[in-house]
């Protein structure tokens, strides 16, 4: 009958979407989503959805707290982050001890910022377009190893200040063997909140074999939409990976970013319904939609 409820509805119940960009990040004008915050997470809140971690490529989403709040008042538990890109000066420890005092949960190494995303022609390029002064070879430059191939001082102890202080790390768009060697490092001191940041994606490119390889080390890997979007993977690839690594090791979230995209809620129920689709059960994607981002957050699973 109309309006009944669907497996699909019933995939988004309890769900933590860990990577929902924010509306005005950039400018007034520049890559805005349809819908600000105090109007998507309504819908969220009515799909059954429990958290989200609120992302932004430029400022800590941390500071926008206090009014979101002022605007929202639901049951959706609204995260917020930092991103190491030049804008809060890079991979700074400092910045990540100041985001945790003020709240944030999660913490993503440098996105549009990394010099993989410049040398892959990453999302860098849609800044360099829109504005006049953004220079990528004199911003685009982080890494999180040094010539030797380590990790770097300053990586090292925003590792460990997600360890002290109960952070999600991810790997933003730094390069896949960067982030083998972040995965190695926290697999060795027992971190078990890192997240390889959608390794399948244009701006990361991993391959099979260090997918594989961060996932044995214990890193959670993150299927966003993205990744299935129409040019990109193939749907029943993203579910042969994860019948092969499993479920436990996955996160799936929205990486919402776009006008012309539905809202948060919306596009991450499309991603989970395309998988549920290609093979995978509700069992494995409510673990990789709810269970693991969770722990992830340091969040209790939800009865069954």
């Amino acid at each position: 009958m109309p309006g009944a409820r669907t497996v699909y509805d019933e995939l988004l119940v309890g769900a933590v979407d860990l990577h929902c960009h924010v509306d005005l990040e950039f400018s007034t004008t520049q890559f805005r989503k349809a819908l600000p915050e105090w109007e998507w997470l309504p819908r969220a809140e009515a799909a059954g959805v429990r958290a989200v971690v609120l992302k932004s490529h430029l400022w800590p989403s941390v500071s926008l707290s206090p009014f979101i709040a002022q605007l929202y008042s639901g049951s959706v538990e609204v995260e917020t982050s930092i991103t190491l890109n030049p804008a809060v000066g890079g991979v700074d420890p400092w910045a990540v001890e100041a985001a945790a005092a003020m709240g944030a949960k999660a913490v993503f190494l440098p996105t549009w910022g990394s010099r993989n995303d410049r040398e892959r022609g990453g999302f860098h390029r849609r800044l360099a377009a829109a504005f006049e002064h953004f220079d990528p070879e004199r911003l685009c430059t982080l890494s999180i190893t040094d010539e030797s191939g380590a990790l770097t001082d300053g990586a090292q102890e925003v590792l460990r200040l997600a360890v002290e202080h109960d952070l999600l790390l991810s790997t933003g768009h730094v390069s896949w063997a960067e982030s083998l060697v972040l995965a190695r490092e926290a697999h060795r001191i027992g971190f078990e909140r890192l997240l390889f940041g959608h390794p399948m994606s244009g701006s990361v490119g991993a391959p099979v074999e260090a997918i594989t390889e961060a996932a044995g080390l214990g890193a959670y890997i993150e299927v966003c939409w993205p990744t299935i979007a129409p040019g990109r993977y193939d749907p029943a690839e993203v579910v042969r990976l994860v019948q092969d690594l499993g479920a436990s090791r996955f996160v799936f979230t929205s990486d919402f970013f776009s006008g012309s995209n539905p809202s948060p809620s919306d596009l991450l129920r499309m991603l989970l319904g395309v998988l549920y689709d290609a093979g995978l059960s509700v069992e494995q994607i409510r673990s990789a939609a709810a269970t693991n981002p969770a722990a992830l957050l340091g969040k209790s699973p939800l009865p069954a």
